[in-house]
Formats: structure tokens, sequence, C-alpha cells
């Protein structure tokens, strides 16, 4: 049977600690840099390898668990966090043995700089650790210890045989000493409190936003089904009651015809989860442009100006081709109600931009391997603060009957679940919509769609 532990995901540690120990490329740089100049002019002036074997042993040590970090992927089993954390105390305790190593020479200026270096230490710890992870722990503790350590160091440094030797000092030692480590140790686990605090305020503000979602979507669905049902089911009655064979077919033929949009309903919710069976494929877009211009004509009345225009260096794209009819019918459909009945509404099929393709999120992918079709409008715009909204599911600016507010949301799910992403921008000049979308199977294949 397998281990619980090892079939976790243990990436989000993983990734703490990568935000963590490695920060900027320049921070770690600078990091290692004051770790060798450091060392290399201690050496020099103590005049023993003993810092030399140190800076090399901690420089092997601390740079293979750096290595390590930038390899991480998610998903990160139990063994690699846990040899990533043996990585992590083993060099905690190189460091914090050299900053004692150094305090214990009787040079006043050796001392100062080993302190400093712990202090540093500290203050690192405590900007670094944002939840009680193993490493955290032992970091702290380590740091803490070795904090004692200098202190009592001092009381038996202390030539107690002194006849004006006064206890008191001895005293003042101690009570700093543990006063400045337990300081320490506190303000630790104050930090890591606060902001465990914190992350579980953003998980129950996240997870309130998505009841709302969840709660809202219930109530559209409920509700359009609802009216598509008492549709159905008024005209089956009235079939029921009905004598005349043409008036029966009537009734049944109103009664399928809602039971259809409920079937399209169902559809537009599969897409906007991204649920929908895509059967995806190669389409010529000579082809598709020349079925869809008659579609338009019947969608769109003759005091709109309609156009679409097709650049010859995007000739194909690959996705379902039924549900890319649909997208573009749908984002037709929301420019013509909006201009009112009249205007201009322009579509164009072309490359992706660079910007586009950087928006889909995948980096690796060069631009030419994505095509866009774009849908422009002239009318009034969509208001900036409705923007971020207009894809959310049964959000309409529409009067009541003319939409169900799930168009954009599927249009958006189509795309990304075709390995592409849809963008909208507006302004009191007019609204543009693209659609970008992978234009060949083996890059859709290597995105995993």
């Amino acid at each position: 049977m397998a281990n619980p532990h090892e079939t976790e995901d243990y990436w989000p540690m993983v990734e703490s600690m990568v935000k963590a120990d490695i920060g900027s490329w320049t921070e770690l740089a600078l990091r290692y840099t004051t770790v060798i100049l450091g060392g290399f002019f201690m050496t020099i002036h103590i005049g023993s390898p003993v810092i030399a074997i140190w800076l090399i042993i901690f420089l092997a040590l601390n740079g293979y668990y750096s290595f390590c970090l930038t390899k991480m992927k998610p998903p990160t089993s139990r063994t690699v966090y846990m040899r990533l954390t043996t990585l992590f105390i083993t060099s905690v305790i190189a460091y914090s043995s050299c900053a004692v190593y150094v305090f214990l020479h009787d040079d006043m200026s050796f001392r100062a700089l080993g302190v400093t270096a712990l202090v540093a230490q500290g203050m690192f710890n405590l900007s670094r650790h944002r939840h009680g992870s193993i490493s955290a722990i032992f970091d702290t503790v380590i740091v803490a210890l070795a904090g004692l350590i200098m202190g009592f160091y001092l009381i038996l440094q202390t030539d107690h045989t002194r006849i004006d030797h006064d206890m008191t000092e001895d005293m003042i030692i101690v009570v700093c000493t543990i006063g400045v480590c337990s300081y320490y140790v506190i303000a630790q686990y104050r930090n890591i409190q606060t902001h465990v605090s914190l992350r579980n305020a953003r998980i129950e503000a996240i997870q309130t936003q998505k009841m709302k979602a969840v709660g809202q979507i219930t109530a559209g669905v409920a509700h359009d089904f609802n009216n598509l049902l008492t549709v159905i089911r008024g005209n089956i009655e009235l079939a029921e009651l009905a004598e005349d064979p043409e008036e029966v077919a009537t009734t049944l033929k109103d009664a399928k015809l809602a039971a259809d949009r409920a079937a399209d309903l169902t559809s537009q919710l599969l897409s906007f989860s991204r649920k929908a069976r895509l059967e995806a494929s190669k389409i010529d877009l000579v082809s598709f442009w020349s079925e869809f211009g008659k579609i338009m004509n019947h969608s769109v009345p003759a005091t709109i100006e309609t156009t679409i225009s097709a650049n010859p260096d995007l000739r194909n794209l690959f996705c379902d081709r039924g549900q890319l009819q649909n997208a573009v019918l749908n984002l037709l459909i929301n420019a013509r109600d909006a201009l009112q009945g009249r205007g201009k509404i322009e579509i164009y099929s072309r490359r992706a931009s660079v910007a586009e393709v950087k928006s889909v999120g995948r980096k690796s992918t060069h631009y030419s391997a994505y095509g866009a079709i774009e849908i422009r409008d002239n009318g009034a715009g969509i208001p900036p603060d409705l923007l971020d909204s207009v894809t959310e599911p049964f959000f309409t600016t529409k009067k009541v009957g003319q939409g169900s507010g799930l168009g954009l949301s599927m249009v958006k799910g189509f795309t990304e679940q075709s390995g592409g992403n849809l963008l909208i921008s507006s302004s009191p000049r007019g609204t543009r919509v693209v659609m970008v979308l992978p234009t060949d199977n083996g890059l859709a294949q290597k995105l995993g769609y």
C-alpha cells in the first residue's frame, strides 16, 4: 500500500522555501559575495585554514541547496521536501558555527563580527519564514542557541578571581543574553502566527467569493431552466387537450424548441466550466469564414455594416469547429446588440501578437504557433467598472429576457479549454474582443489539450 505522505503534494512548502531562500538573483548573488569576501579576509587575518575549510564546506552545502531549489517543479513528494529541509538545516548549522567560532577569539573586532553575523542571520530569518515549517523551527532554535553560547562564553571568560569582581556583571550578561534570545524566539513565533492568520483570512475570502459565485450560478440555472420547463410542460399540456393535429404539431414544436434551448444552456454551462467535450481538428479558415458569412447575414440586420477580413498569414486553427462557430456567433450577437440597430462590426483573423501569446501564460511557445480572431464594434463600449465582470456567469447588461449572461462565459471557457485565452478591451468608441487559439495539432498535444 502506498504511503499517503508520498502521494501528498508538498509543493506549497517547497515553493515557500524557493521564495525565501532564492528571492531575487541579485539578492542571492549579494549574499554569496558577502560570505566569500568575509571568509577570504578572515582567513588572511586569522592565518588559520579553519575559515577557508569552513567556507568551502558552506558554499558546497548552500550552493547545492540553492541549485536544488531552482530545479524544483510541482508536484513535490515528501521525500524531496525532507531532503531539502535537511540540506537547509545543515547549512544553517554551518553558518551559525562560523559565527560562534569567530566570536570565541579574544580579539574584540572578531567578537563584534561574530555577533553581527548572527544578528544578520536572525534578521534574515524574521523576514524569510512565513509558516511554521520544520526548517523555520530549527533555524530559530539554532540561532537562539548560538546566541546563548556567545553570552555564556563571556561569563566563562570573566576572571572571577579578581578582588574587584562584581557578580552583577555576570547577571547583566545572563539577563541580556537570555532576554535577547527569548525575544528573538517570540518575535519569530509572532511573525509566523501573523502570516498564518493572513493566509487563512485570504483563503476564507477566496472561499467566500467561490460560494457567492456558486450561489449566483445556481440561482441563474434554476431560473432559466424553470422558465424552459414551464414552456415545455405548458405546450405538452396544450397538446394533450388539443384535437386538431396541426395544433398538436405546433405545440409540440414549441416544446421541442424550448428543449433545444435547454440543451444549449447545458452546453454553455459545460463550456463555462471547461468540462465540455471538444472535438478538436484542423480548421481551414477560408471555408470556415465562407460558411459563417451565411449565418452572419441572417443574424445581423442590413442597417449594421459587417465585414470579415482574413489575413493570409493565418490559414488554420486547431480547435472544435462547432464550438468556435458558436463562440464567434456569440461575440457577433453581443456586438450587434451593443449597436442598437446602427453601426459597424469588423471581424479579423490573423496571427497572434507577442503580447496576446504572453497573456496565455505559455512563455516557451513561439508566437507564430497561435492565431487570433478579433471582433470589433463602434458602439458605446462597456463601462470600465463592469469590464472585469462581463465574463462572469449570468452577468448581463441586457434587458430581462434578452440574454442569459452565459455567452461570454462560454466563449472564455472554450478558448481556455482549447489552450488559448480571451482578451476584452473597451472604450466609449467601441469594444474589442480577441480569441487567442492554437494553430496546429502539435502545439495542442504539447499543451495537453
